[in-house]
């Protein structure tokens, strides 16, 4: 083993097709669910926006309890890549049944609407920690890391413009006049090419950094490390407030195109203005995560995050005071929100396999899963808050689901919610750095302390 571990190109996109087969039904919800369950299923904003936040801080406390449980998982895969086929096809399932509108009465429909959704996020879970621990032990190289973490969020992006520019057309296309059904079937065939996808990650990629056996770790162990890791706590509370910003975002993007630009639910520019406007974004983000790559070799990783955050946080003000309708501002200035808000998610990831590589070199202890379920705790409770503040709000201000117009008061409040919001989470990642030193020398140093304790120990057995 060394630090010097290339990674082929076929492994690279075996690695970014885990994340699409994730974010193929991660998009669909975060783009369309709130609408969904509002404006199809009958559900209200409030009960949406509650619901969301009950069942994404039961979802997040299971966070831990997986990642410890794939730190311990041993087969001749590995342990965190056989996670991605036991679970491929019930992760299928249950996205089509969360879209699926049971004919009950509305407490009957809001309770089938809490276990369905509550059932695909435990699901969404088991598959999708594993995944993320892979990132930090494909390789100990960090440039090889980095790379892999670009790869993966242009082909996750490029999944999510295929959700975006398909998924209303479809809705349409394969139920016609029945939405409910449409959502259903569209739904099962995303399903299935998600199954795919993560057989073809499982099949290419491999895991190579083992962790040195310690016969007396416990989980209780595993947990005050992980606490007394400083760097691990400043990605997490990172990570919480990099979910709220694209979460609120993303569920407050159907309000604002569907009522704010293209003049009511009635209007006949519909579905076709509506997928523009989200693949606008999505479009961005593919082409953000391509740059990153680009900026890494030119930039230290932290200056280029803190700069994109003060770049976001400048165009989420601008935004907010540009009316929705002055189409020629609104779609450039959503471009560049989706492509510099995706350009810095590679070295987010990044930073959380740091944070692991220097919780082993701290503590001597290596517990990759638990390391990345907690930051991911962090990223679903910021889900959670965001969901439900995106639910809440629309219910406070008196949003109607179905009219052509909104009062003032709802249109202002989708507005923020789409701008404002975003914006300030933003401006708290920029100042959250300034706690952040894992740079490339104190990284060079992690590593090679590391590799000399892995063979240390490999030459001592």
């Amino acid at each position: 083993m060394d630090n010097n571990q290339k990674l082929s190109v076929m492994e690279k996109i075996g690695f970014g097709m885990g994340d699409a087969a994730c974010g193929i039904v991660y998009s669909s919800l975060t783009m369309f669910l709130t609408y969904f369950y509002t404006d199809i299923y009958g559900l209200s904003a409030a009960a949406v926006g509650i619901m969301f936040l009950a069942t994404r801080i039961f979802d997040a406390i299971i966070d831990p309890i997986t990642g410890m449980l794939a730190d311990r998982t041993k087969t001749k895969w590995g342990r965190f890549r056989p996670w991605l086929i036991w679970f491929a096809i019930p992760y299928a399932v249950l996205a089509v049944m969360t879209y699926t509108t049971p004919d009950f009465g509305y407490s009957g429909k809001l309770l089938y609407a809490y276990i369905s959704y509550a059932l695909l996020m435990l699901c969404y879970t088991f598959i999708n920690i594993p995944y993320c621990a892979l990132g930090g032990v494909i390789t100990r190289n960090e440039k090889e890391r980095l790379s892999a973490q670009s790869f993966r969020f242009t082909i996750s992006s490029a999944s999510g413009l295929m959700v975006s520019m398909s998924t209303l057309f479809l809705v349409d296309w394969l139920g016609k006049e029945d939405k409910q059904l449409g959502f259903q079937l569209t739904m099962a065939f995303m399903g299935l090419i998600a199954i795919g996808m993560l057989i073809f990650c499982f099949l290419t990629t491999k895991e190579r950094v083992t962790p040195i056996e310690d016969n007396n770790v416990s989980v209780k162990k595993d947990l005050k490390c992980l606490l007394a890791n400083d760097q691990w706590c400043i990605v997490a509370i990172i990570t919480f407030f990099s979910s709220m910003a694209g979460v609120m975002r993303s569920s407050a993007t159907l309000y604002y195109a569907t009522y704010l630009m293209i003049g009511g639910i009635s209007s006949t520019s519909g579905t076709a203005m509506k997928s523009a406007f989200v693949s606008t974004s999505v479009i961005g983000t593919i082409l953000g995560a391509m740059a990153a790559g680009y900026f890494a070799k030119r930039f230290t990783a932290i200056q280029l995050f803190k700069n994109i955050n003060l770049i976001l946080f400048a165009i989420g003000v601008i935004m907010f005071f540009v009316p929705p309708v002055w189409l020629s501002v609104v779609f450039p200035l959503y471009f560049l929100i989706g492509f510099f808000h995706q350009m810095y998610q590679p070295f987010k990831w990044n930073m959380m396999a740091n944070a692991a590589d220097y919780g082993e070199w701290k503590f001597g202890r290596r517990a990759t899963g638990l390391s990345f379920s907690g930051n991911l705790f962090a990223l679903k409770l910021g889900m959670a808050v965001a969901g439900a503040l995106v639910g809440v709000c629309l219910g406070l201000l008196g949003y109607q689901a179905g009219v052509d117009v909104q009062t003032p008061l709802a249109t202002k409040g989708i507005i923020g919610l789409l701008t404002i919001g975003p914006a300030f989470s933003y401006l708290l990642l920029w100042w959250l750095m300034r706690f952040y030193k894992l740079d490339n020398k104190m990284m060079e140093i992690i590593q090679e302390d590391l590799l000399t304790r892995q063979k240390s120990v490999e030459n001592h057995n």
